[in-house]
């Protein structure tokens, strides 16, 4: 009798136990794990040979180091309360896809042929036609 009260009371706490485990916000991670993080996803299909990532790394820093900028000037101006103009986001956006061209040049210069072609088909997003669609907003 002790054991199905024992057993009961187990199979009762089980899934209130499980509720309390902790959530909420995700811990910030530091620089470092940013540009592992980062470095990790870039070179997630390619094979890189010995001395490669050493070229690599460094550009992803930059990478990493001009995203907390920007993330930091925008954070900034939304405490001031100064929005930005369609001129201003233009400009950021030409900005930012300069630097991702440069960046691309680089990796074009440090990889082989098929190292690249492997490094381009890693960034380009999968997204079907219905999720962009679903982006829209409808009456």
């Amino acid at each position: 009798m002790k054991a199905f009260t024992i057993l009961g009371l187990f199979l009762f706490f089980l899934p209130v136990t499980a509720q309390l485990q902790k959530s909420g916000t995700p811990q910030k991670l530091t620089f470092e794990e940013k540009v592992t993080v980062l470095f990790n996803r870039l070179t997630k299909d390619v094979v890189l040979e010995p001395g490669q990532a050493e070229k690599i790394r460094p550009h992803v820093e930059k990478i990493v180091r001009d995203r907390e900028a920007r993330v930091a000037e925008l954070k900034g101006k939304k405490d001031d309360g100064r929005l930005m103009t369609k001129e201003q986001l233009q400009e950021r956006r030409e900005k930012r896809q300069a630097e991702e061209d440069a960046f691309k040049a680089e990796m074009k210069k440090i990889l082989s042929k098929a190292q690249y072609q492997k490094f381009e088909a890693g960034l380009k997003r999968k997204r079907t036609p219905e999720s962009e669609n679903s982006l829209e907003i409808k009456n």
